[in-house]
């Protein structure tokens, strides 16, 4: 069985992939004062506002609550990072959509990849609280990249979903910003999942983000290798969804000229 076009596409043209990301991010900062530092700054902010509502004033008792939030933070922010702009891919590059010998397939990828180095340029600022907490690092941060893959394989899968329906229904991208921000909640990205009521905690595992998140927050936080067992169960969901993604944007990408 072949791989949809649209993954063999994203493969064989990836310097193009890798030259849209680096303009992309050179886009992104052009003009701001703080450029890059921004990268680090947003992390920093939202750390700091979550450490304060909930390790002060509701008093979670986790040690070293800082770090237990940005090892969560910056993987929700490059998910939620990649849907958000995602979603409008392919309008917002509406002139190489025209354009009858750009591979329009790298669209989404560009997307996901963006808020990737995203994360990987925060992760510097990750391991420095690490230090400061006195948090141990060892063997198990030799999984990140299986974790990281799986990560970008899910993601993209969604996005190129997303971003092939909101050609046809602008509203889609209106609700995604409602969606993300329910995820958000309903993922464990500012309190540890063991803490719901019973009745809810099986909902709560079935949420495919919160098994990545709890991914990297035991290689990060509790120096633990991830359980395997749900991480290859998140694999398979996210090679699923990359499958479905790639058909569906396959089968709508001739007729995205006349919609934009």
């Amino acid at each position: 069985m072949h791989p949809p076009r649209t993954i063999s596409a994203i493969f064989q043209r990836r310097w193009l992939l890798y030259v849209m990301v680096v303009h992309n991010l050179k886009l992104r900062y052009r003009g701001s004062l703080f450029g890059f530092l921004w990268t680090l700054l947003n992390p920093l902010l939202f750390m700091g506002i979550y450490t304060l509502v909930f390790s002060t004033i509701f008093r979670y008792n986790i040690k070293h609550y800082p770090v237990f939030v940005l090892s969560g933070l910056l993987a929700w922010t490059w998910f939620s990072e990649s849907i958000a702009t995602g979603t409008t891919a392919v309008i917002s590059g509406s002139g190489f959509i025209k354009s009858s010998i750009f591979p329009s397939e790298i669209l989404p990828a560009v997307s996901v990849a963006t808020a990737m180095m995203n994360f990987v340029f925060a992760l510097p600022l990750l391991f420095l609280f690490l230090g400061i907490f006195q948090v141990p690092m060892g063997w198990s941060l030799l999984a990140l990249p299986i974790i990281m893959v799986v990560h970008f394989v899910l993601t993209l899968g969604i996005v190129c979903i997303v971003a092939t329906y909101n050609v046809f229904y602008r509203d889609l991208q209106q609700l995604i910003t409602h969606i993300l921000m329910a995820l958000f909640f309903l993922t464990p990205v500012f309190y540890d999942i063991s803490i719901a009521p019973s009745r809810y905690l099986r909902f709560l595992r079935l949420n495919p983000l919160a098994v990545l998140i709890n991914s990297y927050r035991s290689i990060f936080f509790y120096n633990q290798f991830p359980n395997w067992v749900n991480l290859g169960y998140l694999s398979l969901i996210a090679v699923a969804l990359l499958w479905l993604g790639s058909r569906v944007y396959e089968n709508h990408k001739e007729v995205f000229a006349e919609y934009i």
